[in-house]
Order: C-alpha cells, then structure tokens, then sequence
C-alpha cells in the first residue's frame, strides 16, 4: 500500500521463496499476512528470490524488513531477526542475490547507505517441490507475525517482549 501522491510507504516488508517447494513458502505466506494487516506506511512486496532490480524498491523508505525461510537455523527458535548491513557478496550470478548485497547495489547505485534493514528468518523443515507447507513452520510463521505485527506498528519494546516470549 502506497501512501498519497504515490510516495513510497515508509516500511517496507520483502518477503521471498517459492510457494511450490513446502517451507520455502514461508516468506510468501508472511507476506500475504502482513498484506491483509492493511497497516498504514507499510508496504509488501515478494518475489521468488532477490535480485539486482530490488535495490530501487528501497528508495525512499525508512526501514526494511526482509522475511525469507532459513534451512541453516535449527529451529530451536520459531524464528531469528538480524541487522543487516551492505556487503559485497561473492555471487555467480545477479538473479539470486542475499539482502545484505541488494542493500550494497543500492549503495552503489544511490551514491547514499540504504535505510536501515532486518532479516527476519523462519526455520522450515520441508523443501520438496509440491509439499505443503509442514505444521511445525506454520506455528513458526505465526510467531513470526506476531513479532512483526509489534515491529511494524513501531513498538520496539513490545517486539523485543515477543522475542523473548518466542524463545
């Protein structure tokens, strides 16, 4: 949702993953999620996997929360948030890149840092083409967004509460 005269929202939510690979769904669902919250100054996107051209969705917000499904968290928490900064990633290829090197094209592009950012990861368990998306990652996703739902209505407290209470 984009706020009046087509200026981006300040928040941006970037989900990605494939919603036909079982638990790489994730990101997708969080972001479907996030959308029907019609919250005010948020506004979702999501994509298959992250590419060069994401930079500029980035030009003019305040804050970035990038969702995807991790198969390098053990899932010993339903979910993991980091701060991420621009990095110069080694990649074979410009279609597949990590947050942290789309936040370093926009550096590079803009001439200017990007706003600053979070990688929100939720553990799957399930990646085969067509498998559903497995109950453990669900309960997972919706921890997730009830973290999220306090990080994007701005209470760093209450999000930092939720954290814990997930732990």
């Amino acid at each position: 949702m984009n706020t009046p005269l087509n200026t981006p929202a300040p928040t941006l939510v970037f989900a990605w993953g494939n919603p036909s690979r079982g638990d790489d769904a994730l990101g997708p669902l969080f972001a479907e999620a996030v959308e029907g919250m019609q919250l005010p100054g948020v506004e979702v996107l999501t994509d298959f996997q992250l590419q060069v051209e994401h930079a500029l969705d980035l030009l003019g917000r305040e804050r970035v929360l990038f969702v995807d499904a991790s198969v390098q968290l053990d899932g010993t928490q339903p979910f993991h948030v980091s701060t991420l900064v621009p990095q110069h990633l080694p990649s074979h290829t410009t279609h597949a890149l990590r947050p942290e090197a789309v936040l370093q094209v926009f550096a590079d592009v803009q001439h200017q840092p990007p706003p600053p950012a979070w990688l929100l990861s939720i553990p799957g368990e399930v990646w085969g083409l067509g498998e559903p998306v497995s109950p453990v990652a669900r309960q997972r996703l919706d921890a997730a967004l009830r973290w999220a739902s306090h990080w994007l209505a701005g209470s760093t407290r209450a999000a930092q509460e939720a954290t814990q209470a997930a732990a």
